[in-house]
């Protein structure tokens, strides 16, 4: 039975509404991105106004979606439970891999949310054409790109989106300009972040401030049924806070590279390659932002990733062979004492060799079906490690180089997907995967405690092990899609069951925990509604539950998401809009005893947003987040590891944020 302080609002709409609807007809907003029967994948985000500068605020709009919050522009992914290295988060359809540790460089994190153009996410089983590794899902985070002209002529096009919030003084800026016909295109982008600390309702969260760059070019071209694009990066994200974690960024800088051919066949087939590249450095440490509260430590990481993709489509058939590699290294120091050093990650290399077939079509005139099979393999590697240390760490140091650290994963994922429409207005969706993922770096190679964990942030060290087993998830998913001209809802029930879920148990050196095989599973509904009231008026929202546990034990998964419900309720006319929003979040006590996991109560803040076509060109938008300034604790939001706050504890969960007016200027031309 689910409990709860606060009574989810959509919840409650989402059961009763079917029964009561009788408003005028009136056409919705397109929930169906395909041409098959019912709402199909990926689920887009619906139309909001921009009020920060971090995309994955965006990404929580989502049904069965939310973010693990380390610091403001260090959001994790979180899809039905799972996060990290278990979802796949493509951007601009790039699988990015972290250069730290810790996560601080998220795939979000290098798309600001002035130049997104959309995110998306596969609801449910993600098909195996989607990614490689998508045990936790699939996730698409897709840029701003101009589109080609209409003639010979060329043209010049551009946006500017801009956006001041109050809460930590957050200014942002992103911009794209192009010159285009109908052969070729010149973009070129980029966006500024800049902020202060952030505030709640009792003080300050230090360190919070921000500070992020980005510039990009990109070119196209294209011929009869050729096309061609090259797509350039850079990231340069500054001194930036990140609270939940040891210690704080100080410079995430580098490039990533893309370019792709896509060509058409006489036969109707299409080809596809691409290639791509990223070369990212990060700097991170515990004394620039916050208080030295035992020892100046500084940790220098990099990575290096190189990848290629193959792809063939024809008549319901996709084909496609996926390689890619990632080298990454990490090194900590202390300025004030140069003889200390650990070597912590030296070389260490994951290579990922992948192939798939999946055939989407009509079974016969009742059913439609997507199935797929993707075999990959995976290597791993890491070179010696070394610390100026004795005594255990110099042991750990000598136990890990003589280990065999190279290491050899198969994986094998199938998925299904059936559609049948019951009605005109209604269609049923059932779903069945064998997923896998191979162990992340940290969970095999992290040799000495530490926090290095993708970004648990917990508070506490763990070691790796390089014996760890793959995860294999056994999936399944039951869902309807019921739409008529005033209402639509489309709930899913979904069931993980997991073997070799890889967490922290209790075991490990120096009373770290370390990263081991545990049996899980992981079950829940989420649902996306929407009624329009009337030609003007209109109610829409989700609802999202997953409950993890342990199979092995009596106890719960570490940071699984409450129960959260989203209601809007929207004034429409066709020069503006407003919209009042109700965010309401259970109280989450089923909580990891492994991890010493807190309990946090549930709440519910209130949200205003309004936007305003001026002319053809520009728009208005604002609003006011939080509006009660009501204080409370995110159960995502990890523990205070920053000393020297007289506002929040060390130890003790970050609060959310308190109330903030935005405001934001929209110019297209």
């Amino acid at each position: 039975m689910l409990r709860s302080q606060v009574l989810p609002l959509s919840l409650l709409i989402s059961t009763l509404l079917p029964a009561i609807a009788n408003a005028e007809h009136v056409a919705l907003p397109d929930m169906s991105v395909t041409t098959t029967a019912g709402e199909r994948v990926p689920y887009a985000l619906p139309q909001s106004s921009l009020s920060s500068a971090d995309s994955g605020e965006l990404f929580k709009k989502l049904p069965g979606a939310n973010i693990n919050q380390n610091g403001p522009l260090t959001s994790i992914v979180q899809y039905r439970g799972m996060y990290a290295d278990r979802v796949n988060v493509l951007v601009d359809g790039m699988a990015l891999s972290a250069a730290g540790p810790n996560r601080m460089d998220s795939p979000l994190g290098y798309l600001p949310a002035t130049l997104v153009d959309n995110i998306s996410v596969y609801r449910g089983i993600a098909p195996v054409s989607s990614g490689i590794e998508t045990i936790g899902g699939t996730v698409k985070a897709e840029s701003k790109q101009a589109d080609y002209g209409s003639g010979d002529k060329v043209e010049v096009h551009g946006s500017l989106n801009s956006l001041y919030a109050s809460n930590g003084d957050t200014r942002s800026v992103g911009a794209v300009a192009s010159l285009a016909n109908q052969h070729h295109r010149l973009q070129l982008s980029g966006s500024i972040d800049r902020a202060h600390d952030q505030e709640f309702d009792g003080g300050d969260i230090i360190p919070t401030e921000a500070e992020r760059d980005t510039l990009g070019l990109a070119y196209g071209f294209r011929l009869d049924n050729t096309e061609i694009d090259f797509d350039l990066k850079h990231l340069d994200t500054g001194e930036t806070g990140t609270p939940a974690l040891p210690m704080d960024i100080m410079v995430i800088r580098g490039e990533t590279f893309n370019t792709g051919i896509r060509h058409t066949l006489s036969n109707g087939g299409e080809i596809t390659a691409r290639l791509n590249y990223q070369d990212v450095y990060h700097r991170m440490d515990n004394f620039s932002l916050r208080p030295r509260n035992m020892m100046f430590r500084q940790n220098d990481t990099d990575v290096l990733a190189k990848g290629i993709e193959l792809g063939y489509n024809q008549g319901g058939w996709a084909f496609g062979f996926d390689a890619d590699s990632a080298e990454h290294n990490a090194d900590i120091s202390d300025p004030t004492n140069v003889m200390f050093f650990v070597h912590n990650f030296n070389e260490v290399e994951r290579d990922r060799l992948s192939a798939f077939a999946e055939w989407t079509g009509a079974i016969n005139d009742n059913w439609q079906m997507q199935s797929g099979l993707r075999l990959t393999h995976v290597k791993m590697d890491a070179g010696n490690v070394d610390t100026n240390m004795g005594g255990m760490p110099a042991t750990l140091a000598n136990n890990f180089n003589n280990s065999d650290r190279s290491q050899d994963d198969t994986l094998a994922d199938i998925a299904m997907t059936l559609t049948r429409s019951l009605s005109s207005s209604l269609d049923l969706e059932l779903g069945f995967a064998r997923k896998e993922r191979a162990p992340s770096y940290q969970e095999r190679y992290l040799w000495l405690p530490l926090q290095a964990t993708s970004g648990l942030a917990d508070g506490k060290t763990y070691v790796g092990n390089v014996e760890l087993d793959p995860e294999t998830a056994y999936q399944f998913e039951i869902g309807v899609d019921w739409h008529t001209s005033e209402f639509a809802i489309s709930p899913r029930v979904f069931y993980h069951h997991v073997n070799d879920y890889i967490q922290g148990v209790s075991g490990g050196p120096m009373n770290s925990l370390v990263f081991s095989n545990v049996d899980a599973k992981l079950y829940g509904i989420d649902t996306n509604w929407l009624w329009a009231l009337s030609e003007h008026w209109q109610l829409d929202g989700t609802v999202s539950y997953v409950r993890g546990k342990r199979r092995d034990t009596n106890d719960n998964l570490y940071r699984i998401a409450p129960l959260t419900a989203r209601t809007q309720l929207s004034y429409i006319e066709p020069d503006w809009r407003l919209g009042f929003e109700a965010v309401t979040v259970a109280e989450q006590n089923q909580v990891s005893s492994e991890n010493e996991e807190e309990a946090t109560s549930g709440y519910a803040i209130f949200n205003l947003s309004g936007e305003y076509q001026l002319s053809q060109s520009l728009q208005l938008q604002g609003g006011i987040n939080n509006l009660l300034d009501h204080k409370y604790r995110n159960h995502l939001g990890g523990y205070n590891q920053a000393g020297g706050n007289e506002d929040i504890a060390v130890g003790e969960r970050l609060p959310g944020l308190g109330r903030s007016v935005y405001v934001g200027l929209n110019l297209n031309w």
